[in-house]
């Protein structure tokens, strides 16, 4: 039969440069590829662009392509989300304010025992650090008896569906054991880490902060109830305000018992001095001595005086010095005396440490607690808290040398008065000493009511302490909770999940090796994309018959299945029209990629259309042609006929649905390349060439065996067969280059079993992408 059956209109390609594998390029001239020798080239690839460059429709054909898996991630994780957000317990948050007052009450003219706080940001910021402390969280615990409530006693709370999902208690159940074998603790020891475990529950719900820079503490509880969130944090305000009041009290009350103590002394004095007048004047008879002085009387008169008041003055120094030595010695905090507190230095040294301890905390959170600038920080701070010491220790040095100021005025006074005394005659000397004891008598009275009427203050000082602070605004129960925001949640978890589905996908697409379009081919293989065969009902597993693709392609003659053939068969004859190619070599990479399944089909098609057809089995280690077209395994085939020179008639068997004859293979040989590489071989070949319009060879994978390699070298074209999305790239980079070594002339590449409907979904520009378009040409 006449070639011309052959003759059909070429499909329209585009022209591209080949990408070279392994250093050769794969757009070398190739046997029979045209009429004038001309080569396929491949794309035209710019080797000054990036690797990376953008390319928006590969973006868009990935997320189509892997659409599902985006859907099926970006549901089931916000499902999940949403699983976990309905089983936790609503949340609520109060908030109550507290403004540090700065107006003092003062309700006498002496100061206070006990100075308000000092109106500078570091107080604030200290009255923030009092608020979170865990001595204040215990009272409260105290207070409202938290230990028996389960939300914040771990132990006489119920298990919860999420409290399992926690890796924590698996942890703990399976160190239960260990623990049992632990000697019993002291019920003291348990009962304070009980206490503990509650504090630490109760601070890790609290939020204490400063508002800007106002002088307002804001103070929020979260809680499981609105009305304990409320209640709670209304308490911590109270317990704060109470607990400023009672160091008040607890000052003024250590005040006024060290005055109590001090007035029953000077006391003492008064009526010891006072008696001594009475005793002096009776033994002297001193009660009706006239009324006329001297110079020297009168001198001693005023010396009298002045040691009154400088007495006076020693005693009021004694007891601040006194006062100052007692509060150190019992740690108290003496930086509440007046002379302190009024010391610029001190203000000036507070207001730096509290600007240092920023910067001081800013740096460790920043560089950790070893940075040298850290370091240095603290050094500083140290040199900052040795300074205020050592001014607090000079106010107090002052206070001491005002009492041997004042023991060196009264002890120079009383040397005045000795003097006098010697020059004074012995008539007026029971005078003078009648008028020392009535000044000592005198002075020590007034020291005494000087302390009396300090007693008297301080004591209804203690019954009208007002704290610092005030609440300005009650915690009240909220009515929505703070966490968890469900809608929030819900938006959240839909954007990230859908965003690691989307990254999942791309993922996925960069470890895909497959080759599931044209393009593929083109790009990483370099050769000519021949055409897609679909898939099958019996290569996808819906055909309940299991017709299979030979007998498919003659009951379906109109499906895009047999349009497929018959389009491999027009790109081959256009290949070289004027030499069109006779012998067809298949061949893939791998096993199982539908090498036998296209050549045989391939066969039956041309057969079907009127042309002359061979199939000869080449794949002598596994032989599958007979199986494909439903014979039996023959008695005599390929090997015999050449070993022992068999008639070609005696070993052809007949395509029983169609005009096809088949040369198939019965035994093995021990050496496959020499026999296909023999002259007898090419021998059979140039007659099949001149019996037939078409020889077809189907032989064994490329890369397990050199079979075809050899094959190449006798025929016309070689097709190389590819499973669609699953030969991998390398694996077909490899046998190309291994057919290219033997110069094979590569008529082009056949994808196998192809998905119709998912390659629709990967290339923009292939043609599958338009298979909806044009589906109904076709009779499936």
């Amino acid at each position: 039969m006449s070639r011309s059956v052959f003759d059909f209109q070429a499909r329209k390609r585009d022209s591209r440069d080949a990408v070279a594998l392994g250093g050769q390029s794969m757009n070398a001239p190739v046997k029979g590829s045209g009429a004038a020798g001309t080569k396929y080239e491949g794309p035209e690839i710019d080797e000054n662009q990036g690797f990376l460059e953008l390319d928006l429709m590969a973006l868009y054909r990935t997320l189509r392509k892997r659409l599902g898996l985006i859907v099926a991630v970006t549901l089931g994780l916000t499902a999940l989300v949403m699983v976990v957000v309905l089983q936790q317990t609503p949340l609520y948050t109060a908030e109550t304010q507290v403004l540090l007052d700065r107006q003092k009450m003062q309700v006498t003219d002496m100061e206070a025992v006990m100075s308000g706080m000092p109106a500078d940001s570091a107080t604030v910021d200290s009255e923030v650090e009092i608020l979170r402390s865990r001595a204040l969280a215990a009272r409260v615990v105290d207070r409202l008896n938290l230990m028996q409530d389960p939300e914040f006693n771990g132990k006489l709370r119920e298990p919860s569906l999420l409290r399992w999902l926690d890796p924590r208690v698996w942890i703990g159940e399976a160190l239960k054991l260990v623990e049992a074998e632990r000697p019993a603790l002291n019920q003291e020891l348990l009962d304070r880490a009980e206490l503990n475990s509650v504090i630490d529950s109760l601070l890790s719900r609290l939020t204490v902060s400063r508002q800007r820079l106002t002088y307002v503490i804001n103070v929020s509880f979260v809680s499981e109830s609105p009305e304990k969130a409320a209640r709670i944090a209304n308490a911590i305000a109270d317990t704060y305000i109470l607990d400023q009041l009672e160091a008040k009290f607890d000052a003024t009350r250590q005040a006024n018992d060290w005055l109590s103590r001090r007035l029953g002394e000077l006391r003492q004095q008064v009526q010891d001095s006072e008696r001594a007048v009475e005793i002096f004047r009776a033994e002297n008879g001193l009660e009706s001595l006239a009324s006329g002085v001297t110079v020297s009387e009168q001198q001693l008169s005023e010396l009298n005086a002045q040691l009154i008041l400088a007495r006076t003055a020693l005693a009021e120094a004694r007891a601040k010095y006194e006062r100052a030595r007692q509060i150190r010695t019992s740690g108290g905090t003496i930086e509440s005396m007046a002379d302190v507190v009024q010391s610029t230095t001190i203000s000036q040294l507070r207001q730096k440490q509290a600007e240092l301890a920023r910067e001081l905390a800013n740096l460790a959170s920043r560089y950790g607690p070893r940075h040298p600038e850290v370091v240095n920080a603290e050094a500083q701070r140290r040199d900052i808290e040795r300074q205020i010491g050592a001014e607090i220790s000079r106010i107090i040095g002052s206070l001491q040398n005002n009492v041997s100021v004042a023991e060196t005025r009264v002890a120079s006074l009383e040397e005045s008065l000795r003097e006098i005394r010697g020059e004074t005659g012995d008539s007026g000397q029971a005078m003078v000493q009648l008028r020392e004891l009535e000044r000592e008598a005198a002075a020590n009275r007034a020291v005494y009511e000087s302390f009396l009427n300090r007693f008297k203050e301080t004591s209804q000082q203690q019954d009208l302490q007002v704290p610092d602070s005030r609440v300005i605004s009650q915690a009240t129960a909220p009515i929505q909770p703070s966490h968890p925001r469900k809608a929030l949640s819900l938006a959240l978890a839909l954007i990230l999940s859908a965003m690691l589905g989307v990254g999942l996908a791309f993922l996925l697409e960069h470890l895909d090796n497959g080759i599931e379009t044209g393009r593929d081919v083109e790009q990483v293989l370099g050769l000519p994309h021949l055409v897609s065969l679909p898939a099958t009902p019996a290569e996808k597993g819906t055909d309940r018959k299991v017709m299979n693709p030979q007998d498919y392609l003659l009951a379906k003659p109109l499906s895009a299945y047999s349009e497929g053939l018959r389009s491999l068969r027009s790109a081959l004859q256009l290949s070289n029209v004027d030499n069109p190619p006779t012998v067809i070599l298949f061949t893939s990479a791998l096993p199982s990629e539908g090498k036998t399944t296209s050549s045989s089909s391939f066969a039956r098609a041309a057969a079907a259309a009127g042309l002359k057809v061979v199939i000869v089995d080449c794949d002598l280690r596994h032989p599958s042609v007979h199986k494909a077209f439903g014979i039996g395994r023959p008695e005599t085939g390929l090997v015999e006929m050449l070993a022992e020179r068999l008639e070609l008639s005696t070993v052809l068997v007949k395509d029983p649905k169609s005009d096809l004859d088949i040369l198939p293979i019965s035994t093995g040989t021990a050496n496959p390349p020499d026999l296909l590489g023999s002259e007898q071989m090419r021998l059979l070949l140039e007659r099949l060439r001149n019996d037939y319009d078409l020889v077809v060879l189907d032989s064994a994978p490329v890369l397990p065996v050199s079979d075809s390699r050899v094959l190449s070298r006798l025929a016309d074209e070689t097709v190389f067969v590819v499973r669609w999305s699953e030969t991998p790239k390398d694996a077909a980079q490899a046998a190309i280059r291994e057919l290219r070594l033997y110069n094979a002339a590569i008529a082009g590449v056949v994808l196998a079993v192809v998905d119709t409907a998912q390659q629709a979904k990967y290339g923009y520009g292939d043609g599958g992408y338009y298979y909806s378009k044009y589906s109904r040409y076709y009779v499936n």
